[in-house]
């Protein structure tokens, strides 16, 4: 699998932490984790992801999770686990350049019912906007998923 050619030569940390919030890989590690987040919160991703989560098996999101880590170590898509300050899993942030174009990338990022939900997900949002500014290779366009529910804009 090749690299999308706007970020071949990104390497971008798989752990980082931004804020109050740490980044960890979306892996097949964090199976059970991140089951148990994504139907939990399936109600808020209303038109996030099309239908999804829904019929989604804990067999599925195995699958998902392994595809998601491969596709980021051959720098095809990037997908990060968003926690707290002490390690509690709150939601997801993606990059998913856009395939077979250049220069244009999509943003996506859902969190989970934590408190002030809204005020999380904007707080988030900026410190990712800026992290992105700072590292995406130049040139590239990112379009955010607009989610007024879960305030990521």
């Amino acid at each position: 699998m090749d690299p999308h050619p706007d970020f071949a030569a990104v390497d971008w940390p798989r752990h980082f932490a931004l804020g109050g919030f740490l980044l960890t890989p979306l892996a097949h590690a964090f199976v059970d984790e991140d089951y148990a987040a994504v139907l939990a919160t399936a109600p808020l991703f209303d038109g996030i992801f099309g239908t999804w989560p829904e019929g989604l098996t804990l067999e599925d999101n195995l699958i998902d999770l392994a595809w998601h880590d491969r596709e980021f170590t051959a720098r095809r898509s990037f997908s990060w686990i968003v926690r707290d300050a002490q390690g509690t899993y709150i939601g997801c942030f993606y990059l998913f350049p856009e395939l077979g174009t250049r220069g244009r990338a999509k943003a996506a990022l859902w969190l989970c019912d934590v408190s002030d939900r809204v005020s999380v997900a904007e707080t988030l949002k900026d410190a990712l906007a800026s992290w992105l500014a700072t590292n995406l290779p130049p040139g590239i366009e990112v379009a955010w998923t607009t989610r007024p529910h879960t305030g990521a804009t």
